[in-house]
């Protein structure tokens, strides 16, 4: 047996023990023996994660760090990274430096091979082009380091669970890591003059307080007519609080929720050039209004065609005039007397929305009027989806995007781009980074409606599943499910339907990997979209909202 097939074990407190055949060392009970992590970062301070080969004996297809090795019996610490790092990367690294020296741990891989490591963590920047080898490596991707952190923080179980460990204690050492270059006085993080991740942009607060103080003047304006066009007192049924249409209206959206199409809007225009105190920002401030009035619309809808019961926690407005007729001993049908309210709650909602655009230049509300197609496009496809039970991946896709990433993300980037007067590049640049993330924002909101907390996200958990909607967790599951819980996915939104089908489904769907594989590809989507803005034309402020802004959508958890 030569050196090149052996592990240097070791005591409890890292005295080398001997050598043992690294081929026969990864059993049921592995002793403690030397390893190393490593870290790579690039100039960009971005990190490197890969996809370990599914051909791997232990963790095959998991996604982890740069790469791992064994030392061999008198070889140096760096000698062996490096030697490990061109064999599974064909790469080099410079600026390697030992982070956590201390670090072990013991892992147990499914098949029951144990992990038992004093492993050592290291970080190092590389250099040269990635060569990977497919024994070794499937995929790889460069990340931001503070997306890295917060996704294993979120879904430790996406990730190898060395890396798992490791991560959040070099979070706890971030001023040693290689995140960029200095130079030139430009802060660390920063690259060619472009702030990196960490870099302090334009904050949105200016568009989102004028957003609010739009809304609220539009709502009272409303209210007033309203009030000379309706007949006098309080309207029948729905007597006291919320009141009638506009009071409610005014409760469900002034002050309330993430105000993320706003957001999207004001980097898009930031990104773009856009200027606060013009006359493109006030059609920002109009557009983002409209938007957030439109989202009410859809969501009001949604929770009927739906039958959804809570929204942010609270009951759905159909929910809401049920009740009321119900107290008051209303005539006639309360579940459609809440119904019908709701839809004409919804319908206020998008009347006012098209009377906050009317001003905007004319560019602007053909887009708007293409916007409002596309959710009503997807709305209908994601019904007609499921009642015919679809369940290829096209479909399901199709529907997250009308439905969710366009009008959500992408779209609300080009209207901010439009009112900035942004160039046929920025816009296209705008265009790649807002699908890739328009994705993994469609995808987080399936895992949210599959595994959501119901205390975070105001919706009970499993509805998504409960109503058979053919989104990207469905189609997996249709790959992947067998025996009873297949037999429940063929009975949710059925009358055989049982209580029981939608937790069965949630644990069967994550025992069978669908989560994590949804995981993975919000993982890719995020590395898609983060470089699309690399080398890109947009301004350095704007580029930092964006990648701050993309780590909370994909990481959010309502």
């Amino acid at each position: 047996m030569t050196q090149t097939d052996q592990v240097v074990l070791v005591a409890e407190d890292g005295t080398p023990l001997g050598a043992a055949p690294r081929t026969s060392v990864h059993t049921g009970d592995t002793p403690l023996h030397q390893a190393f992590s490593l870290y790579l970062f690039d100039e960009q301070g971005r990190v490197l994660i890969t996809r370990r080969a599914l051909g791997k004996l232990t963790w095959p297809g998991v996604w982890s760090n740069a790469c791992c090795g064994h030392p061999r019996p008198g070889e140096e610490l760096g000698v062996a990274v490096r030697r490990r790092l061109g064999e599974e990367l064909g790469v080099q690294v410079e600026d390697l430096q030992l982070v956590l020296p201390d670090f072990r741990y013991r892992a147990v891989d499914a098949s029951g091979i144990v992990e038992h490591e004093l492993c050592p963590v290291l970080v190092g920047r590389a250099a040269g082009e990635l060569r990977p080898d497919p024994d070794e490596v499937s995929e790889h991707a460069w990340v931001s380091w503070t997306d890295l952190v917060s996704a294993i923080r979120a879904t430790p179980a996406v990730y190898s669970p060395w890396s798992a460990l490791q991560v959040p204690l070099l979070a706890d050492e971030q001023e040693r890591l290689p995140l960029a270059r200095r130079a030139g006085g430009v802060r660390a993080g920063g690259v060619n003059g472009m702030p990196g991740p960490e870099a302090a942009a334009v904050p949105a607060s200016a568009t989102l307080s004028a957003v609010d103080a739009l809304l609220s003047s539009e709502l009272t304006w409303m209210r007033q007519v309203w009030g000379a066009i309706a007949p006098a007192g309080e309207p029948d049924v729905l007597g006291g609080d919320p009141g009638d249409l506009p009071e409610w209206l005014h409760t469900l959206l002034v002050g309330q929720g993430k105000r993320l199409r706003p957001q999207m809007c004001h980097w898009g225009f930031v990104a773009s050039g856009g200027q606060l105190d013009t006359r493109g920002h006030d059609d920002v401030v109009r557009v983002a209004a409209a938007l957030e009035t439109l989202h009410l619309f859809a969501m009001l809808h949604d929770d009927v065609m739906d039958q959804s019961g809570e929204r942010r926690g609270r009951p759905s407005a159909h929910v809401v005039a049920d009740r009321r007729h119900r107290a008051a001993g209303g005539h006639g049908d309360p579940l459609r007397f809440g119904e019908n309210i709701a839809l004409l709650l919804g319908d206020l909602a998008h009347s006012e929305a098209d009377r906050l655009v009317h001003t905007l230049p004319s560019v602007m509300r053909d887009y708007w009027y293409e916007l409002n197609l596309e959710l009503i496009v997807g709305q209908r496809a994601d019904l007609t989806g499921a009642a015919a039970r679809r369940t290829d991946l096209a479909h399901a896709e199709a529907v997250a995007a009308l439905k969710s990433g366009a009008y959500t993300i992408e779209r609300p980037l080009q209207l901010g781009a439009l009112a900035a007067g942004a160039t046929p590049q920025q816009r296209e640049e705008l265009g790649r980074f807002g699908w890739h993330l328009g994705r993994a924002f469609a995808w987080r909101d399936d895992v949210l409606g599959v595994w959501g907390d119901h205390a975070v996200t105001g919706k009970p958990s499993g509805d998504d599943l409960r109503e058979g909607k053919s989104t990207l967790i469905w189609v997996l599951g249709n790959e992947h499910l067998q025996g009873e819980a297949a037999a429940a996915m063929e009975r949710v939104g059925t009358p055989e339907a049982r209580e029981s089908d939608v937790p069965l489904m949630q644990q069967a769907l994550e025992e069978a990997g669908v989560r994590e594989e949804v995981e993975v590809r919000i993982i890719a989507e995020i590395a898609a979209a983060e470089a699309a803005l690399v080398g890109s034309s947009l301004t350095p402020e704007g580029v930092a909202g964006l990648r701050e802004t993309a780590r909370l959508v994909a990481w959010r958890s309502s």
